[in-house]
């Protein structure tokens, strides 16, 4: 005969089945929390509380039971008449029953009870961790592998955090890329949500070069020709090049297996040293601050920086909303305006004012009267140029007298650039910068102004040579950076360099790149320091200013060459026409007007003199020999005068 009845505990929930005693505690029963009474029913015919509650969560003990566990078959309570650990209930043959009719289950719904997740051999199905995988709360991995991150882990509302979905071990690695995942909810009491982004691994390696079965060996399983080498990275792809990660190299043994992939650096944790040494493109993130302290800001958006009335502004540390500490916005910072000509202000913040600015050195308010009408640096129409310079390793070499090629460049700079700045807005870009190969990721060191002559130098003396030579990524750069600034005046760039270029770059990509940016109108200048001479004489050519004869590119091997060098470079550039500013005076006479360069009188000549493109006299042309001797670079502004008639 069946018997039934409802017993109220507290405590886990344990189901008896062929494999024993199940705790059901982590599925959902009834939607109540476990900690909570539950009713529970028990029928049997011939065994007793098959369905049963145990506050000890062993299970209570039937006759031959074994240490409260249950009998020793692992059963539960043992019917004598069948020992397949289910009495002798038949469901084919049940009675059917009203549980209502029975007084313990009056006011008890049924239907909110939810057995969904619960497996009847004795498995739990997705109800929460298994014993062998705990889920370990807010780290962002599938602990207990069941497709869900950190699920039942209370977080702070708002925060984020890296998550991998899938085997931890194989997180960050190869293909396996970090997603992301945002805490939902109110203040403390959210929940995390969805991991997006997250790769997943390959059942194969697809012999790509590429870790795709993400267990930290590449191509382990493809065969290869013995001796070959190739470039590797186990790091997550899109790292390799930045910060301090870069490819190693493989190189494949003599059983044909490619081997462990050499000299490769992937991500590690940050240090807050400066460096990006998880590689993600940022040097801070972590790092936090302290509640209340401050530092200046904004020092890196201008090289003018305590120029005039430029300033540096002000951060303060706080804490933020997703937990922590952070710098908050840069307040008070002034930066560069357009030049005044009338207020003794260096409004631009180049360390000049007013007429001594060249921006004001043409405007009516900086013109001489009409007395003598002479004008001491006219110069010719502006120009931009980009100094693009190779800082890699290599710069370390010495020159015949002594100089390391760096040392020689920054001289050469400092020499030529402060003579010629007058005539040109001159930019910087460094290569490579925060890592082996890596560039600016504005595009570009210092952007072409007046006046940055002496930034420059001074930057090219606070750093050296290091890191390999990713001459197209400098290029690509100072392209993009044109790209967003048009302008009608005429550019150039100048790249110096020692070095074929690398970085997964060969020459002819150089060459693609160069001709890319001759294109947009922009020519580029060679200058060797020394180095491979087939590639710089590629480079050159494909930058539209190769010089004649079997050496098309500016070589220098040592300081006074590569001064010379640079001085042909800039004088190159020279047009050999001068515009006449507007509030000069009106040249009636041709007689009384006078030129000279260098300190030496130049003829009003049509040759080799000078003479005016047209009829208003509002552009001074230079001719034949004097041309040419602007454009060597040794001389670059004209002093012209004109005797106002009386």
């Amino acid at each position: 005969m069946w018997r039934c009845r409802v017993e109220w505990r507290r405590g886990p929930v344990l189901l008896k089945g062929p494999r024993g005693w199940r705790s059901i505690m982590r599925s959902r029963v009834l939607g109540f929390s476990l900690g909570l009474l539950l009713p529970v029913v028990g029928c049997s015919s011939g065994d007793s509380n098959v369905i049963r509650t145990d506050p000890n969560n062993f299970g209570d003990t039937g006759p031959g039971g074994n240490n409260g566990r249950g009998d020793a078959s692992q059963r539960g309570d043992v019917d004598p008449n069948n020992e397949d650990g289910w009495g002798d209930f038949d469901a084919g043959k049940a009675p059917d029953f009203d549980a209502g009719s029975i007084p313990a289950f009056d006011g008890f719904d049924f239907d909110g009870l939810d057995l969904d997740g619960f497996d009847f051999d004795g498995s739990v199905g997705d109800g929460g961790p298994t014993p062998e995988h705990p889920d370990i709360c807010n780290n962002g991995l599938d602990d207990d592998r069941n497709g869900l991150v950190d699920d039942n882990c209370s977080c702070v509302a708002g925060r984020t955090q890296r998550c991998f979905v899938g085997d931890p071990a194989r997180a960050g690695r190869g293909i396996c890329l970090w997603g992301t995942q945002t805490c939902e909810g109110v203040q403390t009491d959210g929940s995390w949500g969805a991991c997006t982004g997250s790769g997943s691994a390959a059942a194969t390696e697809a012999c790509d070069g590429v870790d795709n079965t993400c267990d930290g060996n590449i191509d382990e399983t493809c065969p290869c020709t013995p001796g070959a080498s190739r470039s590797c990275y186990s790091g997550p792809a899109m790292t390799s090049g930045r910060g301090i990660c870069r490819a190693g190299n493989q190189v494949c043994s003599s059983a044909g297996r490619w081997g462990s992939c050499a000299g490769e650096v992937t991500p590690g944790a940050e240090t807050c040293d400066g460096m990006d040494r998880n590689c993600d493109g940022s040097t801070t993130e972590g790092c936090g601050c302290a509640v209340g302290a401050t530092r200046a800001c904004n020092i890196g958006a201008t090289a003018s920086i305590g120029l005039g009335i430029c300033r540096a502004g002000m951060q303060v540390c706080a804490t933020v909303a997703s937990g922590g500490t952070d710098w908050g916005a840069c307040t008070g910072e002034v930066f560069p305006a357009a030049e005044r000509c009338d207020n003794a202000i260096d409004d631009d913040c180049n360390g000049l004012a007013d007429c001594l600015d060249q921006a004001c050195r043409h405007t009516a308010e900086c013109l001489p009267r009409c007395t003598r009408g002479t004008i001491e640096n006219l110069l010719p129409d502006i120009a931009e140029i980009v100094l693009v310079a190779d800082r890699s390793g290599s710069m370390e070499a010495r020159f015949s007298d002594g100089a390391t090629r760096w040392g020689a460049l920054r001289t050469a700079v400092n020499v030529v650039l402060p003579r010629v700045e007058d005539a040109f807005d001159i930019g910087l870009e460094l290569f490579p910068i925060g890592g082996w190969c890596s560039v600016p990721p504005s595009g570009i060191t210092f952007p072409p102004s007046r006046g940055t002559a002496r930034l420059i130098t001074d930057l090219m003396h606070r750093i050296g040579p290091d890191g390999n030579t990713p001459t197209r990524a400098a290029i690509d750069g100072v392209a993009s950076y044109f790209r967003s600034n048009p302008t009608t005046r005429r550019r150039f760039v100048l790249l110096a360099t020692d070095g074929a270029p690398n970085c997964g770059s060969p020459v002819n990509e150089v060459v693609n790149s160069l001709t890319a940016l001759r294109a947009t109108g922009v020519d580029t200048f060679v200058l060797g320091v020394p180095g491979p001479r087939g590639a710089l004489n590629e480079m050159a050519r494909a930058g539209g200013r190769a010089r004649s004869g079997e050496t098309a590119f500016y070589d220098a091997s040592s300081t006074r060459q590569l001064m010379d060098a640079m001085n042909a470079i800039t004088g190159a550039t020279n047009t050999c026409e001068y515009p006449v500013p507007a509030g000069f005076p009106t040249i009636t006479d041709v007689a009384q007007f006078r030129v000279l360069l260098g300190g030496t009188e130049i003829p009003s000549d049509g040759t080799n003199g000078w003479s005016f493109t047209d009829g208003s006299r509002s552009r001074l042309r230079f001719n034949g020999s004097s041309c040419a001797t602007l454009r060597t670079g040794s001389v670059v502004g004209a002093v012209v005068s004109y005797n106002c008639p009386r």
